[in-house]
């Protein structure tokens, strides 16, 4: 089997499925962005497939890696609902749909994965090479601390992935486009355009001028959505975070000393050693290193001839839930510096020895004592909020107002004259909001006018409720309000009407047969001369994209004109280059990149195909209360 997989290694799929593998191993673990709303339990059932439950939990983790993908590349201000808008969400949860289809399949279909292939794919795996492109046991150990995960979590992850992605391998399989297509389509893709270009930037239109009083009012009436306020809401907010309470008395000595007892082990550093290892491919040769270093063979030697990399020799220190169980039951009884028997795990066999031990140590109650009683009053504070938005909902319910609790319970009062949906006011700067900005927002605009919501509690412990006082709906501001505005906005319309007119009548002014660069040069106009043109517009590329797809549709000596919010443009096709030659690498990438794009479409009318056999259910209430 390893063999096969080892065969299979060039295809796309495989490599789809490699890479998707890499990059969880690269962002499993990192700061989670994404949180349950309204402390909705993790074991909400959001989706169902054929037998089995797709729980809140399991999606929250699978967006992660999305999440800091987002972050990487946007920065901050990533969030559920901007992930939702995106429908990143729904494609994540899409994928672990794919997922259940698949290995309900593979279930069915009786797949199952030894020890060995599950040995050899993660052997196989780019993420756990070291510098020297071999694998690295220690870098292995680092990934799945990084990641939270045990040895048996990732054999047993690895247990249910293998035989889906092998049944997805045997589907898609010899699906391949024909030569002559990707022969064609290269062609096509790589064909140039060679044309005179002339253009006319509406950064060069001048003595425009202002408009009268009637052109203007005219040009305000034909383009209201240039001038439209959005729908703007009036709230009372009131708001308590636990910083707002008084503390709250000390804790009582003996608190905290029950409090130091129950959670002895937060306070306990463990024991760390540092270990290393000879791992061998098995059990016969792990025999012959045990006699080996038995007859007083240098353990560096022993390692070495039993094809291990010095590099991935020394584990360093570990403490004991750091360390597969079956090697830490081992390591942490061994006396210093004597090797183990050895030890068989899903990976080989291995032979461990301890070369330095650091004992554990245990903090005081006395040391641990500032810490326990801060932790408890962040405690007492969450437990007082608790009890406060609860009395405050009750007193709510029964007909009193936001000003009559606010100063019962401690709320702060915040009056917001007028927000949009965005957060920002009618002067276009953002609305200031006491707790969760983005909760109150989503919450004010699901508020009815006149209502007032319930108490709702963060994930900081902060604890808001708010009063809806007005709605006012979207409208096209006033004249007078927007003038300087709607002054400039008519400006830059008859900018952009002059740059295209001028382009349309040098275009016009080419006679059939005539050439454009002539035309130009007699009217004193820089031409841009020759430009060479490919079909996808190149970083760079010095006209827009709207004229690249006029001239691809056009015919040598044909002159066109096209018009942007950059300006105006007069054109000439002057000669289409095709290559002359197939390039067989670009050929090659471009009939891999058909390939995999086939056989994922192949893969994606397999799993629609198994949802008629295991009916899918998506819980869109709770997935929408959830996230």
């Amino acid at each position: 089997m390893m063999q096969a997989i080892r065969g299979k290694a060039g295809s796309i799929m495989v490599k789809v499925l490699f890479g998707l593998l890499i990059i969880s191993f690269g962002l499993w673990g990192v700061s989670d962005y994404l949180f349950l709303q309204d402390r909705a339990s993790p074991e909400t059932v959001i989706a169902k497939v054929g037998g089995q439950e797709i729980r809140a939990e399991e999606l929250r983790q699978a967006m992660q890696p999305a999440i800091e993908r987002m972050r990487a590349q946007f920065g901050g201000g990533v969030d559920v609902q901007m992930m939702k808008q995106l429908g990143i969400v729904d494609s994540v949860l899409g994928q672990l749909i794919e997922r259940r289809l698949l290995t309900q399949e593979a279930e069915r279909l009786g797949l199952e994965v030894s020890d060995e292939v599950i040995r050899g794919a993660i052997y196989d795996n780019p993420a756990f090479r070291g510098a020297d492109g071999r694998f690295d046991r220690q870098l292995f150990v680092q990934v799945l601390m990084m990641n939270r995960l045990s040895e048996e979590q990732l054999v047993a992850r690895l247990r249910q992935e293998i035989p889906y992605n092998d049944l997805l391998q045997a589907l898609t399989a010899g699906v391949e486009p024909p030569q002559p297509v990707v022969e064609a389509l290269y062609r096509h893709r790589n064909e140039k355009r060679i044309a005179d270009v002339v253009g006319f930037p509406v950064s060069a239109v001048s003595d425009i001028g202002e408009p009268s009083e009637a052109v203007l009012a005219r040009f305000y009436e034909a383009h209201p959505e240039l001038f439209r306020a959005p729908e703007y809401r009036a709230l009372t907010l009131a708001s308590l975070a636990p910083g707002d309470l008084q503390p709250a008395a000390g804790i009582p000595e003996d608190r905290l000393r029950s409090e130091y007892d129950e959670r002895k082990d937060e306070f306990e550093t463990l024991e760390q050693r540092q270990i290393q290892q000879i791992l061998a491919s098995s059990e016969e040769k792990a025999k012959e290193v045990e006699a080996a270093l038995a007859a007083g063979k240098d353990w560096q030697e022993a390692a070495t001839s039993a094809g291990m990399d010095p590099d991935a020799i020394d584990l360093g220190l570990l403490n004991r839930r750091e360390i597969p169980r079956e090697l830490g039951d081992v390591a942490f009884e061994l006396p210093p510096n004597q090797p183990s028997m050895p030890v068989k795990t899903p990976l080989g066999w291995h032979i461990l020895r301890v070369v330095k031990i650091e004992p554990g140590k245990t903090q005081s109650f006395a040391e641990a004592k500032p810490k326990i009683a801060a932790e408890l009053q962040l405690r007492q504070a969450a437990d007082r909020l608790a009890t406060i938005a609860n009395r405050a909902d009750d007193a709510l319910a029964g007909g009193a107002k936001l000003e009559d609790i606010a100063p019962q319970y401690g709320f702060k009062l915040t009056t917001v004259a007028a927000v949009d949906e965005g957060g920002r006011g009618p002067d276009g700067t953002r609305v200031a909001l006491p707790v969760a900005p983005e909760a109150v927002l989503k919450s004010a605009f699901a508020t009815g006018e006149g209502e007032t919501s319930r108490v709702t509690d963060m994930e900081d412990g902060a604890i808001y409720v708010l009063r809806l006082d007005k709605v006012t709906p979207p409208q096209v501001r006033p004249l007078a309000e927007v003038k300087d505005k709607a002054i400039a906005a008519w400006q830059a319309e008859q900018k952009r009407e002059a740059a295209a007119k001028q382009a349309e009548t040098l275009a016009g002014a080419v006679a059939p047969g005539a050439s454009l660069a002539k035309v130009a040069g007699e009217q004193g106009l820089t031409v841009l001369a020759a430009a060479t043109l490919s079909r996808t517009p190149q970083p760079g590329q010095p006209v827009p994209p709207v004229l690249v797809a006029k001239l691809f549709d056009a015919k040598p000596g044909a002159v066109v004109h096209v018009a942007d919010a950059s300006g105006g443009y007069a054109a000439q096709l002057k000669d289409i280059q095709a290559p002359e030659t197939v390039s067989e690498g670009e050929a090659a990438a471009l009939a891999q990149q058909l390939t995999g794009e086939l056989r994922l479409d192949i893969a994606g009318e397999f799993t629609e195909a198994l949802r008629r056999r295991y009916p899918v259910e998506i819980r869109r209430d709770e997935l929408d209360r959830v996230f």
